[in-house]
């Protein structure tokens, strides 16, 4: 018994010294505390909020990745304007009021609509200096010879004629017939008036 008595306070003395050890390497080195685990407040702050307002020189990319990915397809007209006139996005839809008013709040952490609203692009804007810069006259020239636009009787009429023929074909926009992120059929916007196949008039009702 006497030797374990004579153990007991050299094993009370390097326990203790042990847990100043342990406690001592468990302790935040330096004078800086350490930081706490989880989000840091002014960051969770910054995340709540919109990254930045959107304007014209926004990366349309960032959320439209489907659209910005056709510039690159050669067989699709945005491909084609991209590649052999150097457009970007906002060469075409440049209608900064619109666009803003349509981009209020979103900050590209919400969900995307799996299909974009259209966008109006006008004639002006493909009519513009140094792009289509054409008279109605060249227009209707440049595809006279053009046979797309035959109907069930065997009529072909010229598409860029038709445009001021009779009321409701003033209304046909350029992106109609030229879709520029997806393939396009002329013929497909002129059944949305003639569903019977025939372009002349008064024929089906």
């Amino acid at each position: 018994m006497k030797p374990i008595k004579r153990l007991r306070k050299p094993l009370a003395a390097l326990a203790v010294v042990a847990a100043i050890i342990i406690a001592a390497g468990c302790s935040p080195q330096g004078g800086e505390p350490k930081a706490t685990e989880g989000p840091n407040p002014a960051e969770q702050t910054a995340a709540a909020e919109p990254a930045s307002d959107w304007s014209l020189a926004t990366d349309c990319a960032t959320c439209h990745s489907a659209e910005a990915a056709t510039t690159t397809e050669a067989s699709l007209g945005a491909g084609v304007h991209a590649t052999t006139a150097g457009t970007n996005c906002v060469t075409c839809h440049n209608d900064e009021a619109a666009l803003a008013t349509v981009h209020q709040g979103a900050d590209g952490t919400g969900a995307m609509p799996k299909k974009l609203r259209k966008t109006t692009v006008e004639a002006q804007t493909c009519q513009a200096a140094g792009c289509h810069d054409l008279s109605a006259e060249e227009l209707g020239a440049l595809t006279a010879d053009i046979t797309d636009l035959t109907d069930s009787k065997g009529t072909t009429v010229n598409p860029h004629e038709v445009m001021g023929l009779t009321a409701g074909h003033s209304d046909i926009a350029c992106s109609d017939c030229h879709g520029m992120h997806r393939e396009t059929v002329a013929a497909d916007t002129c059944v949305g008036c003639h569903h019977a196949g025939v372009y002349e008039c008064n024929t089906c009702h």
